[in-house]
């Protein structure tokens, strides 16, 4: 009898100590515990460690805030603790320009990427998480005047954020570093609405012709203003249809003249906002001479070839960047369309369709 209750006693001794064994692991939480940036990982889900600015489609989802008066923009970003021991940590933030550069050299980044100038940003010398959170939100704030400046229209600007010295947890060996990509134009000037189809007739996706020739392939557009010198194929021009479909068109060579001061163009009237005039992607871009895209604010028409590029009351860009940017400040008749002067043989250019956004939420 007394052994059978020493062995109850000891049963009941163990399942205790089980209990008790059990308790204090409870009190330790469980995983590898390791700082690190969210944002390194949020986009690419672990391709790469590109943080691309603007991301969001409103005031809520934006990755940047904004504070007007003072012309700032803070750009999001953040530090967080894996595994689940909630205790207080601080790192430090550092700047890492080798990586940019390095990466624009071996073209990892793309031709229009350029490193952040220093003048333009600042950025926290160091983050403390308090034990009762495992992360934290910081910004680097950039300096929305410097962004304005017209060095860096059509630019991305990139800046590698990474973390050191941390305390007491390590960190991250794949997400300690974020390259922030700032796209200057979609900033300053905004996420793009089309707006096409409000403002422009007989805009593509098919375009149509008012005339076509004979043989069916040359035509004119309807709603455009062709003048001479686009109508090369016998009193008609600006319209193909082929293979690639209907199309705006101009060609010369294969048989047709040369097309001198050619113009293809609409008139519309505008509100007062930030607008771009964009007709590309082109099915064939097989222009030789310079040729432009253009708009004319206050005007009916298009400049001559001859003038374009020293006009102040218009702006253009060359086929290879086909898209213009241009700003109203009260509502506006304006001409948008193309000019070309074909005097090389065998060029042209194709389009399924022109475009036109405005940027409601620019700086």
């Amino acid at each position: 009898m007394k052994l059978l209750s020493s062995i109850r006693l000891g049963v009941l001794l163990f399942l205790m100590s089980m209990l008790c064994s059990c308790e204090k692991e409870n009190l330790y939480d469980y995983g590898i515990s390791k700082i690190y940036m969210p944002q390194a990982v949020n986009q690419s889900g672990g391709v790469n460690i590109n943080y691309t600015v603007p991301v969001g489609t409103d005031s809520s989802t934006f990755n940047y805030t904004l504070e007007i008066e003072r012309q700032r923009l803070n750009v999001i970003l953040g530090v967080s603790l894996s595994g689940m021991k909630p205790a207080s940590y601080s790192v430090d933030l550092q700047v890492d320009t080798d990586t940019i550069q390095r990466l624009i050299a071996n073209k990892t980044l793309d031709a229009n990427t350029m490193l952040m100038p220093a003048s333009m940003y600042t950025l926290p010398k160091n983050i403390r998480v308090a034990a009762d959170s495992v992360s934290k939100t910081f910004y680097l704030t950039l300096n929305i005047n410097e962004l304005k400046k017209a060095e860096y229209a059509g630019k991305k600007l990139a800046l590698a954020v990474g973390l050191a010295n941390p305390s007491p947890y390590g960190l991250s060996a794949t997400a300690s570093k974020t390259i922030v990509i700032v796209d200057v134009d979609a900033l300053v000037i905004g996420p793009a609405i089309e707006i096409t189809s409000k403002y422009l007739k007989n805009s593509g996706n098919p375009f149509v012709a008012s005339t076509m020739d004979a043989g069916g392939r040359w035509g004119t557009l309807a709603d455009w203003v062709a003048n001479s010198g686009a109508m090369s194929h016998n009193g008609i021009g600006g319209f193909s249809k082929d293979g690639d479909g209907p199309s705006m068109n101009m060609e010369s060579g294969w048989g047709s003249p040369a097309i001198k001061n050619g113009k293809i163009y609409q008139t519309i009237t505008l509100p007062a906002g930030t607008y771009a005039f964009d007709p590309s992607p082109w099915i064939w871009q097989g222009t030789k001479d310079v040729s432009y895209v253009v708009v004319a604010p206050n005007a009916s028409t298009l400049p001559d070839y001859a003038n374009i590029a020293s006009s102040t009351s218009v702006l253009s860009a060359t086929f290879d960047k086909p898209r213009v940017t241009f700003k109203l400040t009260a509502t506006t008749q304006v001409t948008v369309g193309v000019v070309v002067n074909y005097v090389q043989d065998q060029q042209g250019f194709k389009t399924k369709a022109v475009h036109l956004y405005s940027y409601p939420k620019h700086l």
